[in-house]
């Protein structure tokens, strides 16, 4: 799916600005209301991690050279890249380190695998199919290309705008619950 939306749906489920913080949202250590917190911004930012961590480098490597951006010869170690940010074992290993190494970052970081699951049946033939098992099995689903039909770019935004107003509903609801019982 477009890498964009994948940062905003990834915060809408995993930040606590979103729908994992629940009616309430984010609060701070004395119970009050946060209109945003790091979470939402960890959580966009682990959505996008995946294709950041590997076509995103090089992109930006033909822009620092000077290529524009190409989708003609990208190096061997791109498609490493994005076979590990792109299967279970690398998301395993990583979010296990992560929990491990600073386990506040956790909540976040599950928009990593959600930007997987979403990946699997949204990128059709070719070089970047979602190697889910990478690199025990070389087995990929062919889905349906997003970049190819306009249905599935304008649906994946449609969902996005969806869990947002899903969070929306849930702070309006939340707020008027928590002014009946004052």
């Amino acid at each position: 799916m477009d890498t964009l939306v994948h940062g905003f749906i990834g915060a809408a489920i995993c930040s606590r600005t979103g729908l994992a913080g629940g009616c309430k949202g984010p609060v701070d250590s004395v119970g009050q209301r946060q209109l945003m917190d790091w979470t939402l911004w960890a959580a966009f930012l682990f959505g996008l991690l995946p294709d950041l961590a590997s076509l995103g480098i090089h992109f930006s490597l033909d822009l620092i050279a000077g290529n524009g951006i190409r989708w003609s010869g990208i190096p061997g170690f791109v498609f490493v890249l994005y076979n590990f940010t792109h299967s279970i074992v690398g998301i395993v290993i990583s979010l296990s380190l992560l929990a491990w190494i600073k386990r506040p970052l956790l909540l976040p970081a599950l928009a990593w695998p959600i930007h997987v699951l979403m990946d699997v049946p949204t990128h059709g033939s070719g070089p970047f199919m979602t190697p889910l098992l990478w690199p025990f099995s070389e087995w990929q689903f062919a889905g349906w290309s997003w970049w190819v039909d306009p249905r599935i770019f304008y649906g994946s935004w449609i969902v996005a705008g969806v869990l947002w107003m899903v969070v929306l509903i849930m702070r309006i609801c939340g707020s008027l619950r928590k002014g009946n019982h004052t």
